[in-house]
């Protein structure tokens, strides 16, 4: 039997046996099992659903149909999925701060039209189900994070989805931060919600290249007792890069994509994934995954390391701003990929599939079946 017809078989195997293998040394148990209509839905468990780099949807016009086609999604798949929270890992937009579209990569739209595109197309989930937002390099600046001045906040306030803040309150948010300008906004902030196991979790979100002010706030939140037996999710643009490794793991700070090699990194206060991992993520208990878009080339990537306390915490890069053409004027923004991920009722086991409306509605297969694209992973 070849690797391929392996993988098949062991993907046939209902989810229910994967529990006799949740204590192996591997943390990836099986390919998610592959599913047909995803109207069906998961069928146990709940899901979060991770929205990549959006960039390329706003700023051509024409992609305005294609990000609202996966918030529809969503929203109307919400029941069947258990789809308990959405999560968009940054780059909301190609340029931050321009008085007319670029033209041909650089899009058509200027960036009022890009913020309103991303507005427009995410609104649809407020008020059915909470949001989480990381800002991606993109969101900074004029073009590229040439500082760190972002209308993420006037498009995305505080209290823009009631389930994550009514100003009154009600919703799922903590605390925010304060920006690099001082103010309290959503680039920087931490949310507590009831998973189905009985768990609490804690989910923060950071701005792009997270200054050192921001780290610490992070930390010295995770160390507060009353979070410490949460189930950690961090939320960051920048992480894990194609290859399975931390961005800044092998020591090089100088790599294309590298938060010290952009305007808001240079002077020195900044962190990329491995800063991140050595200052805050190895040092938080309850953070057991990490969530990152921004890069590109294969646009997955993972790994699994444990922290100082010895337990595991899984680390995903997930992007698709490269597919349907890429950043082309006749590209469609990425193909519509969305990961969908499942935890199991028992909170075990998280199923990461990636799916697409468009392919969907193609009549195509709606599923990326590549082990890199599809997995099941152990939790602690």
């Amino acid at each position: 039997m070849n690797r391929r017809q392996l993988l098949q078989s062991l993907a046939a195997l209902p989810l229910t046996c994967m529990g006799q293998e949740l204590l192996a040394e591997n943390p990836i148990i099986l390919p998610a099992p592959t599913l047909g209509d995803p109207a069906t839905g998961c069928q146990e468990g709940w899901t979060i659903a991770v929205i990549p780099d959006t960039q390329n949807y706003a700023k051509f016009g024409k992609n305005q149909q294609h990000f609202e086609r996966m918030t529809d999604w969503l929203v109307e798949h919400l029941e069947a999925w258990n789809i308990k929270l959405v999560m968009h890992e940054g780059d909301f937009v190609e340029q931050n701060n321009i008085a007319e579209g670029g033209g041909q990569g650089w899009g058509d739209q200027n960036s009022t039209q890009q913020w309103k595109s991303a507005q427009q197309a995410l609104h649809k989930l407020y008020g059915k189900v909470p949001t989480v937002f990381a800002t991606g390099n993109h969101d900074y600046g004029i073009r590229n994070a040439e500082t760190r001045e972002s209308q993420f906040p006037t498009y995305f306030p505080v209290t823009a989805n009631p389930l994550v803040s009514d100003g009154k309150d009600g919703g799922i948010l903590i605390e925010c931060a304060p920006n690099a300008l001082g103010e309290k906004t959503l680039e920087n902030a931490a949310y507590e919600m009831d998973a189905l196991d009985g768990r609490k979790l804690l989910i923060i979100a950071l701005e792009w290249g997270p200054r050192k002010a921001v780290v610490e706030w992070a930390l010295q939140l995770c160390q507060q007792e009353k979070y410490r037996k949460h189930f950690g999710i961090l939320l960051t643009h920048d992480f894990i890069i194609p290859g399975d490794k931390r961005d800044g793991q092998d020591g090089n700070r100088k790599r294309s994509g590298n938060p010290h090699t952009y305007r808001t990194g240079k002077a020195g206060d900044t962190h990329d994934g491995e800063d991140l991992w050595q200052q805050l993520v190895a040092r938080t208990p309850q953070i057991k995954l990490v969530l990152n878009g921004h890069e590109m080339g294969a646009h997955v990537g993972r790994r699994s390391d444990k922290n100082l306390a010895q337990t595991l915490v899984h680390q995903m890069l997930f992007n698709a701003q490269g597919f349907g053409g890429g950043s082309d004027e006749k590209g469609n923004g990425g193909d519509g990929w969305l990961r969908l991920l499942t935890f199991s009722a028992d909170g075990k086991s998280l199923a990461v599939r990636t799916f697409s409306p468009l392919k969907l509605d193609a009549g195509v297969s709606p599923w990326w079946d590549h082990p890199q694209w599809n997995f099941t992973l152990a939790l602690a």
